[in-house]
């Protein structure tokens, strides 16, 4: 009687920690890729080089961007500006050949975009190109909310006409997230493989569940 029960109580003790672990395994993997997943697709993408797109022009919503920032215009608004409360990001004009882009950078990149835009102005007096161009990776996106609006006055105020603003078509947000990608390119990975983990033990408990149940001897 006290062996059935030991017995008993091992393959009881066994069920649940092969429960646990197969629940704790597809659990923890798709969470990771449900936070990391849609970052991981995208920064895998090949990626456009934003010197380019400044001087070329062709940025397009959803594309994957790289490179070192060559040149920008003012800091025309930050995340405090758009009511998101203290300041963890800060927003650059971009004129290219063909639209407006605004530059979106958090705050501790904030001081390298500042002696970028100093030496922009300066290019544009003196002809001297840019020498502390800002590495950078993130994705274009549309702009939103008072971002457009905030970005129209600001090339107001340094001397483009309305008519060349509207000639530059609607602007789009290059969000800087070089820090999120790195973190998607390690998370996203392991969720997959903890997921493939975990559905692979659901698949062998089943089947030897099933063995076990027809009397055929387990492996």
């Amino acid at each position: 009687m006290a062996t059935n029960w030991r017995e008993d109580w091992k393959k009881d003790l066994l069920k649940l920690a092969a429960g646990i672990l197969i629940g704790g395994l597809l659990v923890i993997g798709f969470m990771l890729l449900m936070i990391n997943g849609r970052n991981f697709v995208t920064a895998i993408k090949p990626g456009h080089d934003i010197g380019y797109l400044a001087d070329q022009g062709g940025a397009q919503e959803g594309m994957h961007v790289t490179g070192r920032v060559p040149y920008v215009y003012d800091c025309f608004a930050n995340l405090e500006d758009l009511g998101g409360g203290g300041v963890s990001e800060y927003y650059y004009a971009l004129p290219t050949a063909d639209r407006l882009l605004i530059i979106s950078v958090p705050a501790g990149r904030y001081e390298a975009m500042e002696r970028l835009k100093e030496e922009t102005w300066q290019y544009l007096e003196t002809g001297l190109l840019p020498q502390a161009a800002v590495a950078f990776e993130g994705h274009i996106e549309k702009a939103k909310g008072r971002l457009p609006y905030l970005l129209g006055e600001y090339m107001s105020e340094i001397g483009y006409s309305q008519e060349e603003i509207d000639a530059l078509g609607e602007p789009l947000l290059v969000k800087y997230a070089a820090d999120t990608y790195d973190k998607a390119r390690i998370y996203a990975p392991v969720g997959m493989v903890l997921l493939a983990s975990g559905i692979l033990l659901s698949v062998l408990y089943l089947f030897l569940k099933r063995r076990k149940a027809a009397g055929a001897p387990l492996p």
